[in-house]
């Protein structure tokens, strides 16, 4: 890919796949793949992703404020009174996110090695939006939640289990809200959770960047600034259709958009690769002469 400047135009259309692919399960990931398939942004798409983490954590954490506030009032007063973790909703809700979020970022950074072989791989993409599918699926076989929040002892688990939305073609929000429902935790309590939960990876995330793209003076300032708020307003549109989608218990319906979505990269990723190997010249064969200009073979030894 080239280092080519993003027009305008593009960053505002990348900026919103973003905002929205986040907030909603359907895989910012694999949008934002199957996006660069078409536009070949080049690297300053990259660069251009780490700096909107920013807008859609934000999005995020403003869009779980209703639990999310308590939750940071009370665990900053179980900090001097650890009771609090076992009578107060609020503390033992910010428990939860701590351990579920020091679970994910661990597993995240332990797999991040592994998971830049597979980034933007059109086959790896496409796998992971169909698990992303299945995944959102069995949103509707959920049982009906009784609790307001896992239990301390799961929430290692729910980190765990978030940490996969950074595989290729995966969903923050959708591994987070479909265990957390899958605990017996209320519906929208989860979602919560699960936008309070991405958000402080994706912020994170957005730290963990600074100073490492070089390609986001290339982007220019408008561009970036564009871009931030394009994709936060896209990030709050999906968070009230996502609340929407899940009073009505139609969220699972997102997987017919994911399904076939995944299905179409992977056919897409097999008819690259054989096209790629189909077009690609044959090793030119080299013969390997002996001190005489007569061929000899290079596994044997040579003798004069």
């Amino acid at each position: 890919m080239t280092g080519r400047v993003l027009p305008l135009a593009e960053v505002v259309l990348l900026a919103g796949i973003q905002g929205l692919a986040e907030a909603l399960p359907i895989s910012r990931s694999g949008h934002d793949a199957v996006v660069r398939l078409w536009l070949d942004p080049g690297r300053s798409a990259a660069a251009l992703e780490s700096i909107l983490h920013v807008a859609t954590a934000s999005a995020l954490l403003v869009g779980a404020r209703r639990h999310l506030v308590a939750a940071v009032s009370e665990g900053l007063r179980a900090v001097a009174r650890p009771s609090l973790l076992r009578s107060s909703k609020g503390a033992h809700d910010a428990a939860v996110l701590v351990v579920a979020a020091a679970a994910s970022l661990l597993s995240r950074a332990l797999a991040a090695p592994f998971l830049e072989l597979w980034t933007g791989a059109p086959i790896a993409v496409g796998f992971g939006l169909v698990w992303t599918g299945l995944i959102v699926a069995t949103m509707s076989l959920a049982p009906a939640g009784r609790v307001e929040a896992p239990s301390l002892s799961l929430a290692a688990l729910l980190g765990l289990v978030h940490g996969t939305g950074a595989l290729p073609g995966g969903s923050d929000v959708g591994a987070a809200l479909v265990i957390a429902m899958w605990m017996g935790t209320k519906a929208d309590r989860a979602l919560d959770l699960a936008f309070a939960l991405t958000g402080i990876t994706l912020l994170v995330s957005f730290v963990a960047g600074l100073g490492a793209r070089p390609e986001v003076t290339e982007i220019g300032a408008p561009a970036i600034g564009f871009g931030l708020v394009t994709a936060f307003l896209g990030a709050t549109v999906a968070i009230g259709l996502a609340r929407s989608l899940l009073e009505k218990h139609a969220l699972a319906r997102l997987a017919f958009w994911v399904l076939p979505l995944g299905f179409a990269t992977v056919s897409y990723g097999r008819s690259f690769g054989e096209a790629s190997t189909r077009e690609a010249p044959a090793p030119a064969a080299m013969a390997v002469m002996s001190m005489d200009d007569k061929p000899c073979n290079p596994l044997l030894p040579f003798t004069p």
